[in-house]
């Protein structure tokens, strides 16, 4: 329990020696929120590493929609109804019970068993639920619900694969650009001072690299990701980004994330063909549940996790509401590619229902 709980800088330190297992645990700790002085990052870096050894970070052939399309394809397959642009604007509850779900087009959607909602946290108990089905306990425990930092991502198309001046000794999908431990931590720390990183950290995907069906032979898809705060008091750069995150503004960061590129591979500049930078605007509006460009649905931290989140006392799909369960990466375990949230929700749902029948 006291290795689970200590932060992946120490871990590093105690446990290994050298520089390569430091900044290896680190950076896979990096894929949370969770500061690497904070407890919590320990857990986050040694499960990301286990995992990257033992499986890999796999990636769908043809691209990442190519995984929606087979959940949809299974849904379909079991005789469910996928709908797409269709807004639920509203959760129907009567008698403490939700009953039915509105689309902004009006149409309704009854809801015989039970309502799933794959929805951030803030926007089902803030707009969806009417204000006098949120039990007061939560309405109060929603207003300190923290979201987890902003995102921009940078997507290139190069004309040849990455010129690392280190080329590693095999092909890496997933590439950390951080010059150390102490400097990594330095970036998170900005960011949750709320001050943009001068130098990020970034997290990148070599996905030709991964799946050579992604571009043309002999040349990479590549992208690249960092945090950004959600509320920003100034930038810790050359003060060229205000945080507004207009497209000035994200195309000046973008240039920030390149030069970290340029760093470790001279010359990258001279094989992009094109580059396009999503900053937490864009994001959010390809997503709503993307708020202001939080990845994770809320914090990663320890504070809202477990049966904290998304408040304390709701560590699980419940609601409070009957019949209504977040399946969203704002309930536990939080984001990623692993859909726990949704099946813990679906397996709730369909265990009340069997105690009903009983």
């Amino acid at each position: 329990m006291r290795q689970l709980l200590t932060p992946v800088a120490d871990l590093g330190r105690t446990r290994f020696g050298g520089f390569a297992p430091r900044i290896l645990l680190a950076g896979n700790a990096g894929h949370a929120d969770i500061p690497l002085n904070a407890p919590g990052s320990g857990l986050m870096g040694w499960v990301m590493t286990m995992l990257g050894q033992t499986v890999g970070f796999p990636v769908p052939v043809g691209g990442a929609g190519v995984l929606a399309e087979a959940m949809a394809a299974r849904l379909r397959a079991e005789g469910a109804e996928v709908r797409c642009d269709s807004e639920v604007t509203a959760i129907e509850v009567r008698g403490g019970r939700a009953v039915a779900v509105r689309t902004r087009d009006g149409e309704r959607f009854a809801a015989r068993h039970a309502v799933i909602a794959d929805v951030a946290a803030p926007s089902l108990y803030g707009r969806l639920l009417p204000a006098e089905a949120v039990p007061a306990r939560t309405r109060t425990a929603m207003a300190s619900f923290e979201m987890d930092p902003g995102t921009v991502k940078v997507d290139w198309a190069l004309e040849g694969p990455v010129p690392w001046a280190a080329p590693p000794p095999y092909a890496a999908g997933t590439v950390h650009v951080a010059d150390s431990v102490e400097q990594m931590a330095l970036a998170m720390h900005q960011v949750s001072s709320q001050t943009i990183p001068a130098a990020p950290f970034l997290l990148t995907g070599q996905m030709t690299t991964t799946d050579p069906t992604r571009s043309p032979a002999g040349t990479e898809s590549l992208w690249a990701y960092t945090h950004v705060p959600q509320q920003i008091r100034g930038d810790a750069g050359d003060g060229s980004v205000r945080g507004v995150w207009d497209r000035d503004d994200c195309e000046r960061f973008a240039d920030r994330m390149q030069a970290r590129m340029e760093q470790l591979a001279p010359g990258f500049g001279s094989h992009v063909r094109a580059r396009r930078v999503l900053g937490p605007r864009e994001l959010e509006a390809r997503d709503a549940n993307l708020i202001g460009g939080g990845l994770n649905g809320g914090t990663a931290q320890i504070h809202q996790q477990l049966v904290f989140r998304p408040v304390p006392g709701l560590g699980r799909a419940e609601t409070g509401v009957s019949g209504l369960y977040l399946g969203s990466a704002s309930a536990h375990p939080g984001g990623g590619v692993h859909g726990a949230p949704g099946s813990n929700a679906a397996r709730a749902a369909i265990a009340h229902r069997r105690r009903v029948l009983w």
